[in-house]
């Protein structure tokens, strides 16, 4: 027997109709697609996404989608796997504050692989994407916030996202789609104590070839249960314990809500934001906070930011980024919390890490109580006596596409300008064409070392 919160998610996934989306979501689209593309590119070189390609290149293969440094086209499923991973590992991919995960880094490596075996349209391709999107949110809103206890919401609900995007794109039924789902809600996993190692990308690119796979086998006529996200003994009452079902009902065009993620400033983990804005707002506003000024600084936020960054890690790139000491100490010394504040001379550095374990992160209640809602309070004492203070209550999430573009074209500055450019232009203009292999045609041109 169908579920009704669930079978209303597959028809408004089969049925969904493009011409029906509001422009402002489209638009909101292009720039998860141009966003995810710069992440990714500065991410196809890291060892995890050369890893991937290692395993995938002897998996066997029928070529069928692109993946970003692979020299021969793949599975689309082993495309989505390796663009999955790359496109998170740098820490630099959108994200969602509510429903506490990544949509992009599954949503659109799976409609980008299956766009190309399916030479969908780029409306298509969009579509596929921001139901994507809106699924994620739906559903990580749902779980959330008892869910990011244990289970890592990307790899997790990602699946779900992952399944409605190929969904979408496989023009499934309804009755097809709520197979899929019900599939998707049988595979999908993912452990926040992964988090610092290159487990946490492997969550997101199983989520992204599990959501593919779980679509074709639907397609062929493999059955899911139809009460697996909503049942008794199903998804959401095995990994959460305080459920916000209300945020399933009524999915269609008029509601959606696939353009309420965020786009990341720092290349780190994403309870960070809110301490640094806090910290870059202080030294903005008093040039006198200098590192050589610094006697200590204390932050205080909500436990569950406590639990994942509070200590001094640096050892490696992935730890680095999941500790908010560390994080400090590179916007103090360099003003900056990206990409190449996290290399291993910086994080070898004694003046670095000597700031580092001047920063002290405790928990603060009212923060933990208003969680997921993001908020912390930055103290700094200069050795003068002087103290500074500066509360925040959320991060700076706004985003425009100038912002969007200035952070593709530093994340991609390896790449020839008139190849960047051109990418610009097709992503911006992809409900356009007939196809996406236009796009597909500019990434290949990219080299990555193995």
């Amino acid at each position: 027997m169908d579920e009704p919160l669930q079978a209303g998610l597959a028809r408004f996934i089969s049925r969904c109709d493009y011409s029906k989306i509001a422009e402002k979501f489209v638009d909101d689209a292009k720039l998860r697609v141009l966003d995810w593309i710069g992440c990714a590119v500065a991410g196809g070189g890291y060892p995890q996404t050369r890893m991937a390609r290692q395993l995938m290149s002897v998996a066997g293969w029928n070529p069928q989608a692109f993946a970003l440094g692979m020299p021969f086209d793949v599975p689309a499923r082993s495309a989505a796997f390796i663009n999955g991973i790359a496109g998170h590992v740098c820490e630099l991919d959108d994200g969602h504050r509510t429903a506490i995960g990544h949509p992009g880094s599954v949503t659109v490596p799976v409609a980008f692989a299956l766009g190309q075996a399916q030479d969908s349209t780029g409306k298509d391709f969009l579509k596929a994407v921001i139901l994507g999107y809106d699924v994620f949110t739906r559903l990580g809103r749902t779980v959330n916030p008892t869910h990011y206890r244990c289970w890592h919401t990307t790899g997790t609900v990602g699946t779900f996202a992952a399944a409605a995007a190929a969904s979408s794109l496989l023009k499934l039924t309804p009755d097809e789609v709520n197979n899929a789902l019900g599939l998707a809600a049988t595979v999908n996993g993912g452990l926040v104590e992964s988090f610092g190692s290159h487990a946490k990308a492997l969550n997101i690119a199983e989520a992204c070839q599990n959501g593919i796979d779980a679509a074709l086998l639907a397609k062929m006529g493999f059955t899911g249960s139809h009460s697996a996200i909503m049942g008794p003994k199903g998804f959401i009452a095995a990994t959460c314990t305080d459920p916000n079902p209300e945020n399933l009902e009524n999915p269609s065009e008029e509601t959606l809500v696939s353009d309420t993620a965020f786009f990341k400033k720092y290349s780190s983990c994403g309870h960070t934001n809110s301490p640094l804005d806090g910290l870059c707002a202080l030294m903005k506003a008093h040039p006198e906070i200098k590192p050589e000024a610094v006697e200590k600084i204390t932050v205080r936020t909500y436990r569950v930011a406590v639990d994942i960054t509070s200590k001094l890690k640096a050892a490696t790139e992935d730890e680095a980024k999941f500790s908010l000491p560390y994080c400090f100490a590179a916007q103090l010394m360099f003003g900056s919390v990206g990409l190449k504040q996290f290399a291993e001379s910086i994080r070898k550095s004694p003046e670095v890490l000597a700031l580092a374990k001047l920063v002290k992160v405790v928990e603060d209640p009212e923060a933990t109580a208003a969680f997921p809602k993001r908020q912390a309070t930055v103290e700094i004492t200069l050795k003068d006596g002087t103290t500074f203070v500066e509360k925040r209550l959320g991060s700076s999430d706004d985003a425009d596409l100038a912002l969007v573009e200035n952070k593709f074209e530093s994340a991609v500055a390896m790449m020839d300008k008139d190849v960047l450019k051109e990418i610009e232009q097709i992503v911006l203009h992809l409900e356009d064409y007939p196809n996406i292999l236009p796009l597909v045609a500019q990434l290949k041109t990219l080299k990555f070392k193995d």
